[in-house]
């Protein structure tokens, strides 16, 4: 409560400190009507806003790509007088068109940056009629065009009215502050500031002064430079460049994240203050070696950390500030040092967050995937590097531009409309005029493009050759390969690009929060699995001095519309959920990382557990994360032992015992963890059992927190017990080997896992319970059949080998020998990956349990 107390009162200073009674700036997020074009159907919404936060997870496929109207009287009175009026929209996606009084404003492109119009002469005293015209649907010339996330449709950002005097400090330079900040020459004996300041002027601006106030991290003032402007000729774009140098520069750091601020005041002959504005800047520097990595300040700096989309559960991108700090919040406490801010940019509060934390950023403008292939595209694409670089500009945590994500990962030339050559061609061309605009606007930061793993495709392209940094997404022991294979191919893309500086840019394996397995496998969709995958990765990350730094996919879940496997419609990468709750491998990067004492028992979030007993208990693992030497694990209150850590954690064979049960772990530094877990046992004696729900076909467990059930793997029969009778595992097969789980999308259902193992040729599941009354629920889906859909290029090539598909069956289902489905047919009846539930009430009579 205290930090988010001290933001929000710096916030409070930077907004008395800017403002003048000349400049106001003006929220109109409240009460538009909503209505999609076409549809009868209005309603009243706030902004931010988006119209698929929850089509997009439903099981119709698609999500609604359309044109929508919001519309809103807006009352100006006063504060219009002698003022320039203009509306600054913090991001829309993706073209958007404003009308005020039925007049239009303006026209803009591009989902992710700012933009303002000037509506001075479209505006009148009184009530105006503002109506947005918004649409998201698809448009080639518009990046992105294809991406494995969801393009959310709306106004998702703040909207405000700005006005400014006739004379003021620029606003519509790219919708930046105006004012560009630099130092060129840096080091920590002094620095060279550079100041570039954008002005509008009228005619009547004639004897104004600029001046310029440089505070440093204490509040002092340092240096105050003027400019005057005696004979300024009338112009929208009027540029004063200052510079001054500072002598033993407070520098801004990972763990002290100083920052200068500059006031900038246009003052009239007498000097009067006409416009004021406050921009916050850092004075650092820094630079990438191709053998050594990455030195902040001089000194080596090991880049660690994750990307970021936007998105959060049931709000799709229409999230308040509050989410954005949260989510920077948890990569600084987790020891983050590095966030990719992808792939696009993001709310202005991320990079300012960035920079009070201690954050190093990238930011990248959405060209994913493959180029368009018109004039428009190109041009389009370049506004967008202008208007991030521009926006981002004075942020000292923002150390990187990039464009271009995994931009051949789709191969155009195979439709027969171009040839490789010419897709070449015109991807050299587009690069290198993006990269140029970039280097023309920040000559001071280096760029980079993000590739996938296809490194020879991308060299022979050229588009290598043009950014000073590559970035590589690598997925090896998910996409292509085992985890083995990671460090030979990080090695050849260094032989491969010995004077390029290199970054990991992602890499991370799918993992539901719901799924756990003791003997996990690629594929299998556990949080094991991933556990496994990001200590095989990180120790690597350090060995390699010349990797500079490497990013997590993703910082959190986020919303994938066409994505079936274990959770549909989202991928599931991220080290916190959708709704931001931690994965076992956050608490592990934690414990590596953060450098403060800390413990957590693994499975935080994995409540309802399930076993079958022996000998009146289920020993199961349980992993610990801590940053101490020794850590010590009771249950419910008996030492189970105190083990040294090993690789930043260690493991407990746990004897849980049926219902409620306490672990408390203590680390040899004091700090300590509690981890309620209510244990549904399954008994040895099935007389006392209370409900068995297994997954047939399956290693893993599967918590179903919305029932507030566990389910377990299966197991053979045996007398006096339960299990199956026959049949073999049904695992289906890809290009890259036979995978523990089938990954289409289940329809009518929350719970897919459940239906997406199976054991086929099954001959019968035996229970041995005593007499009573039961019921049997039986799950089905029709897994086998025709495969629907397109190859998602995001798999590299592995997917289901449709020629060993299995054709749809038709079975009977007894029970106790009485025939309950007779030609029971899925598929024919239902459909293929259709959740089916089939309920029995069964009574048990002379012992025929």
């Amino acid at each position: 409560m205290k930090l988010i107390i001290i933001i929000l009162l710096s916030v409070l200073q930077i907004a008395t400190a800017s403002a003048s009674p000349a400049r106001y700036e003006r929220s109109i997020n409240s009460r538009w009507t909503f209505h999609k074009e076409g549809s009868d159907i209005t309603e009243t919404v706030n902004i931010p806003h988006t119209w698929n936060a929850l089509d997009c997870q439903d099981d119709t496929p698609g999500y609604w790509r359309g044109t929508a109207w919001y519309e809103k009287t807006v009352i100006i009175n006063d504060e219009l007088d002698g003022k320039r009026l203009f509306v600054r929209f913090e991001g829309a996606n993706q073209e958007l068109d404003l009308y005020v009084n039925d007049l239009h404003a303006g026209n803009h492109k591009g989902g992710y940056t700012a933009f303002v119009f000037d509506i001075s002469q479209l505006v009148k005293r009184g009530c105006n009629s503002f109506k947005i015209k918004l649409t998201n649907s698809h448009d080639e010339a518009i990046p992105p065009m294809r991406a494995d996330f969801t393009f959310f449709g709306g106004v998702y950002r703040d909207v405000s009215l700005i006005f400014v005097p006739e004379n003021h400090i620029s606003v519509s330079h790219y919708a930046s502050s105006g004012v560009y900040i630099s130092t060129p020459e840096c080091d920590r004996e002094s620095a060279k500031v550079k100041i570039v300041t954008h002005l509008t002027l009228n005619n009547t601006a004639k004897r104004l002064i600029l001046e310029q106030q440089i505070i440093d991290p204490k509040g002092n003032a340092i240096a105050t430079l003027k400019h005057p402007l005696r004979s300024a000729p009338a112009t929208s774009d009027y540029v004063v460049e200052q510079h001054t140098k500072i002598i033993n520069p407070v520098l801004w750091d990972l763990d002290s994240p100083e920052q200068y601020s500059l006031i900038t005041r246009l003052l009239d002959k007498n000097g009067k203050v006409i416009d004021k504005q406050l921009d916050a800047f850092g004075i650092r520097y820094f630079n990438f070696d191709p053998d050594k990595g990455f030195f902040l300040n001089g000194r080596h700096v090991k880049l660690i950390g994750t990307n970021r989309h936007q998105d959060y559960k049931n709000l799709g991108n229409a999230v308040p500030d509050e989410i954005h700090l949260r989510d920077v919040r948890q990569l600084k406490k987790m020891g983050g040092n590095f966030l990719r801010i992808a792939h696009y940019p993001q709310d202005p509060i991320i990079s300012g967050t960035c920079d009070e934390m201690g954050i190093v950023t990238c930011v990248e403008i959405p060209i994913i995937d493959r180029i368009g292939n018109s004039p428009d595209f190109t041009e389009n694409c370049i506004n967008m590097a202008l208007e991030m670089v521009y926006q981002n500009y004075n942020h000292p945590s923002m150390i990187i531009w990039a464009y271009m994500n995994e931009v051949l990962i789709e191969s155009p030339w195979n439709t027969g409309k171009i040839s490789q050559k010419d897709y070449f061609t015109r991807l050299y061309d587009c690069a290198s005029r993006i990269d140029y605009a970039i280097k023309r606007a920040d000559p001071l930061r280096p760029t980079m493009i993000p590739n996938h793993n296809f490194p020879e495709r991308y060299k022979q392209s050229g588009i290598t050759d043009i950014p000073d940094i590559l970035g590589f997404n690598l997925y090896c022991g998910w996409y292509t390969g085992g985890l083995d294979s990671l460090g030979p191919t990080l090695d050849k893309l260094r032989d491969m690009f010995p004077g390029k500086s290199l970054i990991l840019t992602e890499y991370g394996a799918d993992a539901d929060s719901r799924l756990h397995s003791f003997s996990p496998e690629c594929f299998d969709y556990t949080c094991e699995y991933g556990l496994m995958f990001h200590k095989h990765y990180i120790q690597l990350i350090l060995e390699k001095e010349y990797l500079a730094g490497s990013n997590v996919w993703n910082l959190n879940d986020f919303y994938s519309e066409f994505r079936g496997f274990a959770v549909p419609h989202v991928n599931c990468k991220g080290l916190a959920t959708l709704d931001r709750i931690p994965k076992d491998s956050y608490w592990f990067y934690t414990a590596m990382l953060s450098g403060k004492p800390f413990i957590r028992i693994g499975g935080a979030d994995w409540k309802i557990r399930g076993g079958q007993a022996s000998k009146g208990v289920c020993l199961q693992p349980v992993e610990v994360f801590s940053t101490a030497a020794q850590i010590e694990l009771k249950l419910n209150g008996k030492h189970l032992g105190t083990r040294p850590k090993e690789g930043h954690s260690a493991v407990f064979d746990v004897p849980f015992t049926d219902g409620e049960n306490i672990l408390e772990a203590c680390g040899s530094d004091g700090v300590t963890d509690i981890l309620r877990v209510d244990f549904r046992m399954i008994p040895e004696d099935l007389s006392k059992f209370k409900e068995i729900n297994v997954m047939l076909g399956s290693k893993r467990y599967f918590e179903d927190r919305d029932a507030g059930q566990i389910w377990i793997p299966e197991q053979e029969y045996h007398t006096g017990s339960w299990g199956y009778v026959g049949g073999q595992v049904m695992r289906p097969r890809y290009s890259s080997g036979a995978r523990p789980a089938f990954e289409a999308n289940i329809l009518g259902t929350s719970i897919d896992p459940v239906f997406q193992t199976q054991r086929a040729g099954l001959e019968a599941f035996k229970a041995d319970v005593p007499n009573g009354k039961y019921y049997v629920y039986l799950y089905f889906a029709e897994l086998a059949g025709p495969v629907k859909g397109k190859p998602m290029p995001y798999n590299l090539g592995n997917d289901i080998l449709t020629g060993d598909i299995t054709p749809e069956r038709v079975f009977d289902v007894a029970i106790n020998g009485k025939t309950v489905l007779e030609e029971f047919d899925l598929s024919k009846t239902y459909g293929n990956n259709v959740a089916v539930i089939k309920k029995f009430p069964i009574d048990v009579c002379d012992g025929s349990g």
